[in-house]
């Protein structure tokens, strides 16, 4: 959660924005405030597909729909916008983490005490009895979902929130709205997250109810283990695997295993109803903190954070900021070859999807792959958000608490921060004596006069990052805009990070650090080195007139 920029909206709607929540495939989340001190998490589409006609009417009708969603596990709407030039929708604001940043703080947690340990194990995530309130919670979720006629078509873990008074499930407006648009299928994208699509979707029939299901049961397999039950080296093998392979189940506790194995079935006939998955849950006792200690500190934090962010608000709001400019792009040529290539590739589940050689070649050579842009405000209007000095490394090794062992090693640092005609950039370096290193990375790009803005220059960079079949892309990470995963060939981790001008890039490898390992240190110390360099580099917010 971060305080709203330059660049963010001061008003949307009836609301007065407080911050950034955090960023999305479809759009971004501010926390709003209303009149009455009422506090929503206000979802904004990106502004290119803001544009799109198809999106705009699909997105009107699930907005309709989202409405007559009750219940006490799903946000319900408050308030909504289609027609505005950037279509929002405002949903009522608990304080809480994302189930992944709960299970991320739980391997971090375990793998930073275990670190010194011979033969530690592999830490998993959330207790047995909370995964199976968790699963209470989301299977009466998808209940009162089903009954209002919606399908949520994205349940996975950052959709998920873990507040005091149990779960929330969030976006199952957004989703089934972009799961129908035109644009993003023009650009051959795949709607959904790929790790928890049904083996139906990966055949490119249309989700029901029962393709949610398969998604629950993928989210609480992370939710006990920490990674998803399918994996692959690339989207393409990662579906073939959903498609074709048996999950792996063997971090699930046995209580909660035959739950979760019926609910993967690759049948869509044979998983059980949400109310059959409550049945098989048994009943749950009530209790006051019903969330692990780690998260219900996360929840105390993060509300006592919006008190203070709500009481730097001004009482007297200032007049709405000007609506953004829409993006608005070329049409594609052969938009026909587009759309035939799409629904073939689709339509299949064997070779074309377990290649990631000629046929994923071949593929882009007529679908162009997608490349999201978050926020509603083009790049070349960004302003710099970073306009202070990259942190020392000694200044990082002071604001960075990293696992025990790890020392700086100044023969690979870049020395003190260098600057250029494009920015600033520094390396800073850690080791242990076994070997096991931690590298850091941030360059921020200064907008030029009468050239390229920081935005432009860092997405430009950050881009030439991206390689197909390797990198993955995220857009669920808190710190930053968006980020890529890689992990070269299997062996550690690198995590790719760009927040307006600025770019980070976060290297853990060694022995101790093997991925299943290295992913949750890599993005603490990723948050961790984003968080110093918004200290040194980033003027203190001010509240806006």
């Amino acid at each position: 959660m971060q305080p709203c920029g330059p660049n963010d909206p001061s008003q949307v709607g009836p609301f007065r924005t407080v911050a950034v929540l955090g960023q999305g495939g479809m759009g971004r989340v501010l926390l709003g405030m209303a009149a009455n001190g009422q506090l929503v998490a206000v979802k904004q589409v990106h502004a290119d597909l803001a544009d799109d006609a198809g999106f705009r009417s699909r997105f009107r009708r699930e907005v309709d729909a989202s409405r007559r969603v009750s219940g006490a596990y799903a946000a319900p709407v408050v308030e909504a916008d289609p027609e505005a030039v950037t279509p929002w929708l405002a949903s009522l604001f608990l304080p809480g983490p994302s189930l992944s940043e709960a299970v991320a703080g739980a391997r971090a947690s375990a793998a930073t005490s275990a670190s010194g340990s011979a033969g530690a194990s592999d830490p998993g995530g959330l207790p047995e009895e909370a995964v199976r309130r968790l699963a209470a919670g989301l299977a009466q979720a998808l209940v009162d979902i089903h009954r209002a006629g919606l399908v949520h078509r994205d349940l996975k873990p950052s959709n998920v929130l873990l507040t005091d008074d149990g779960v929330r499930v969030i976006d199952f407006g957004i989703a089934r709205a972009a799961d129908q648009m035109t644009k993003l299928t023009h650009t051959g994208a795949l709607i959904g997250s790929p790790a928890f699509m049904a083996p139906e979707q990966v055949r490119g029939e249309a989700p029901t109810p029962a393709t949610d299901v398969f998604a629950l049961g993928a989210t609480l397999v992370v939710a006990c283990t920490g990674t998803t039950p399918f994996s692959g080296t690339s989207v393409p093998a990662l579906m073939h695997s959903i498609a074709h392979t048996e999950p792996a189940l063997d971090g699930v506790p046995p209580g909660l295993r035959g739950i979760v194995a019926a609910c993967l079935a690759k049948d869509p006939a044979l998983r059980p109803s949400p109310q059959e998955v409550l049945a098989m849950i048994g009943p749950v006792a009530p209790l006051r903190q019903p969330w692990p200690e780690g998260v219900q500190r996360r929840i105390a934090e993060q509300a006592a954070e919006i008190e203070l962010l709500v009481a730097s608000v001004p009482t007297q709001a200032g007049p709405a900021a000007p609506a953004p400019v829409p993006v608005r792009r070329s049409r594609r040529q052969r938009r026909w070859i587009t759309a035939a290539v799409t629904a073939g590739a689709l339509a299949v589940t064997g070779a074309v999807f377990a290649a990631t050689g000629w046929a994923a070649e071949m593929y882009h050579m007529v679908v162009p792959e997608p490349v999201p842009t978050p926020g509603n405000v083009p790049l070349n209007q960004v302003t710099d958000t970073y306009t202070g000095t990259i942190p020392t490394c000694a200044e990082a090794g002071t604001a960075m608490k990293r696992p025990p062992g790890f020392t700086p090693f100044p023969v690979k640092d870049g020395g003190p921060p260098t600057t250029s005609e494009d920015g600033q950039r520094n390396q800073c370096t850690w080791n242990t004596r076994s070997g096991d290193e931690i590298v850091v990375v941030w360059d921020v790009y200064r907008s030029k006069k009468g050239g390229l803005t920081g935005a432009e220059q860092s997405k430009t960079h950050y881009e030439g990052m991206y390689i197909r079949g390797k990198t993955l892309r995220v857009s669920t990470l808190d710190f930053v805009e968006e980020a890529l995963w890689y992990k070269p060939d299997g062996n550690y981790c690198v995590l790719y990070g760009r927040d307006v001008n600025a770019e980070l890039f976060v290297l853990v490898k060694g022995t101790n650090y093997p991925p299943g390992t290295c992913e949750a240190v890599t993005e603490d110390l990723g948050r961790q080195a984003m968080a110093a360099l918004q200290a040194k580099a980033k003027p203190t917010a001010k509240g806006a007139p």
